[in-house]
């Protein structure tokens, strides 16, 4: 990944609530609360220290390799078995990506888009994540950086809303499942805290305009996060009660429908919880540049743009092949060669448009093209182009693609 400008300490670590609280609002809520119920705020608590701990000694592990990414630290630290690790983190964020792209989905189509397929709505997500994405991690950071303040005011005035539904009896008996359960949950809570610095690390700090700084702003984000957090459990178990709260699927998001305004505006939740949908986004772009770079890194492909160099190999290739076949005809029917540049402007601008696009695959393009091909006419002096040429067409390009990559 090419990085264009330098990126300060604060805004870097701004991400962590999204990579924090992405996830636990769709997924480890629901797992948390199921496992520790009442006793949740304990296993968090306990689970969050240990994060702790294991980022200070992660931080410290990589402090020789800090202008690294994180697949180079990898490499730089464990040089023989560096690309099987780094196969097993990009599969482990691929699965991520997959996970929580399905969590959005169904949540989606089971709580607002119910008459929409649900592949459409995976698809649009892709589209979205992949383009923000490819735009470079400064456009995720600065996404980030907004999320972080809109996000803040929308907690704040969520638990404002909701701390007069809160029971205190509803906390009681604070212990209610074994020791067991409470050390297993707080174990996963802490590997779980400790995920958002590997995402993090994949920036190298020499890209970090005040790197000395980097550590605090990661330990108070961190703890920021996990206040959202642990407020949110407490919010749900004491307005719900830790019995029902187990009982939903997305507990914050159920608990949210109690909110009102002035005791006639409700339906607030739609509202709060468009936070979580921004947090769930900024996770699939971390993920996917992680992703990018890893695989870039990970298996030594030294072309960057290696996808943009395919549109144009698209671009220039076909124009190639329709000059050559115009001239074919030309020749054929003792015409006078046909100048170079036979087609329209407006054509042209359209075919390098679509062979430079990113949102379309090589055979979505190959597609638009050959439509795109069917709506050029030659004079009648010179011959249309037949269906057997635009076949040659497109078959000569295919072929010219593949030769190159």
């Amino acid at each position: 990944m090419e990085y264009k400008e330098k990126i300060n300490s604060f805004s870097m670590t701004t991400i962590i609530i999204s990579l924090c609280c992405a996830t636990f609002y769709g997924v480890f809520s629901s797992y948390i609360i199921n496992t520790a119920k009442s006793a949740s705020l304990i296993s968090i608590s306990i689970g969050f220290v240990l994060s702790l701990i294991i980022s200070y000694i992660i931080l410290k592990f990589f402090k020789n390799a800090k202008d690294l990414t994180y697949t180079q630290k990898i490499k730089y630290l464990f040089p023989k078995s560096s690309i099987l690790l780094n196969i097993i983190s990009i599969l482990c964020s691929l699965f991520g990506y997959i996970l929580i792209t399905y969590r959005l989905t169904t949540f989606l189509s089971n709580q607002y888009l119910i008459g929409t397929p649900r592949y459409i709505i995976s698809l649009l997500i892709i589209i979205l994540t992949y383009y923000t994405a490819s735009e470079g991690i400064e456009t995720v950071i600065r996404v980030s950086v907004i999320t972080f303040f809109i996000s803040s005011l929308n907690f704040i005035f969520d638990f404002t809303s909701l701390v007069s539904e809160i029971n205190i009896e509803n906390y009681l008996p604070l212990i209610t499942v074994s020791y067991k359960d409470i050390i297993i949950s707080s174990l996963i809570f802490a590997c779980y805290f400790s995920m958002p610095l590997i995402y993090i690390t994949t920036i190298p700090m020499d890209r970090i305009s005040d790197k000395n700084k980097f550590d605090k702003f990661y330990f108070i984000m961190i703890t920021y996060a996990f206040i959202i957090i642990f407020i949110s459990i407490f919010t749900c178990i004491g307005v719900n009660g830790s019995k029902i709260t187990e009982l939903f699927d997305y507990p914050v998001y159920s608990t949210l429908k109690r909110i009102k305004l002035f005791s006639a505006l409700d339906s607030l939740e739609n509202i709060s919880i468009s936070a979580w949908f921004v947090f769930i986004i900024n996770l699939s772009n971390i993920m996917l540049v992680y992703i990018f770079d890893s695989v870039k890194e990970t298996f030594k492909l030294k072309n960057k743009n290696k996808i943009s160099n395919i549109d144009n190999v698209i671009g220039n290739n076909i124009e190639k092949n329709i000059n050559f076949n115009l001239n074919k005809i030309s020749n054929e029917n003792n015409i006078k060669k046909t100048p170079k540049n036979i087609l329209p402007t407006n054509l042209m601008n359209q075919i390098n448009e679509t062979g430079n696009n990113p949102l379309f695959g090589l055979k979505s393009k190959i597609e638009i093209l050959e439509n795109l091909l069917k709506d050029v006419n030659v004079s009648s002096s010179q011959n249309d182009l037949n269906s057997e040429t635009i076949s040659y067409n497109t078959s000569n390009l295919t072929r010219n693609i593949n030769s190159e990559y």
